[in-house]
């Protein structure tokens, strides 16, 4: 609690800063987040996980304020899956203001795309399938049984997709997974790899 008011007056906040989290902040903190033009991320998994308190995603959207969507990191999470994360993140903002249309599944996906990369100062970089920006796409089949019955598209990707869904990744213009299939990783040594360096970490903490 009072960090971004510290920032405030040391004069350090401004359009160059992404906050992260902010669920502490004040009405008036907030609103000198919205005049110094500063960006915030929300990462509600971990948030929710650690006892950070609740996102103040619709505070932080009224206010005018530049808000993406965050993983924080998978030692928390457990996972880097942002299909989730858009899926707690509407469902939280929702239930603390009482109406379901609160959040809708459009803005949320805006959040998750377009918003987040704007609040990370990228958003002319990518964030949407711009010409003259990078070829960062991802693909999303409907042939699975949780999306077999395809209505609204952004409603379908916010509350009923999952990572499995995802046929191709386009990363720069870079395939790196095709059918459903990574293309430039070994799960299998990555996992290997993991098993092994935890071990040694755990020996090394034994040993001392």
């Amino acid at each position: 609690m009072g960090q971004v008011k510290a920032l405030a007056e040391a004069g350090l906040l401004g359009p160059d800063m992404q906050v992260v989290h902010a669920n502490c902040a004040t009405d008036a903190e907030i609103g000198q987040l919205a005049a110094a033009g500063a960006e915030v991320s929300v990462s509600p998994f971990s948030e929710l996980l650690i006892g950070y308190g609740l996102p103040r995603t619709t505070d932080l959207l009224a206010a005018g304020i530049p808000v993406g969507l965050s993983v924080d990191t998978t030692a928390l999470t457990g996972n880097a899956d942002m299909f989730a994360i858009m899926k707690v993140t509407q469902g939280v903002t929702n239930a603390l203001a009482g109406d379901e249309f609160a959040l809708t599944a459009r803005r949320t996906l805006g959040l998750a795309t377009l918003d987040g990369a704007r609040s990370l100062g990228l958003g002319a970089v990518t964030g949407s399938l711009t010409p003259g920006k990078r070829a960062d796409l991802i693909v999303v089949s409907p042939s699975g049984p949780n999306l077999g019955v395809l209505t609204d598209p952004v409603q379908m990707l916010v509350t009923a997709a999952q990572p499995e869904n995802v046929d191709t990744v386009i990363a720069d213009g870079r395939v790196l997974k095709r059918g459903g299939a990574l293309t430039t990783l070994d799960t299998g040594r990555i996992g290997r790899d993991a098993r092994q360096a935890l071990a040694g970490v755990l020996a090394r903490s034994a040993g001392g």
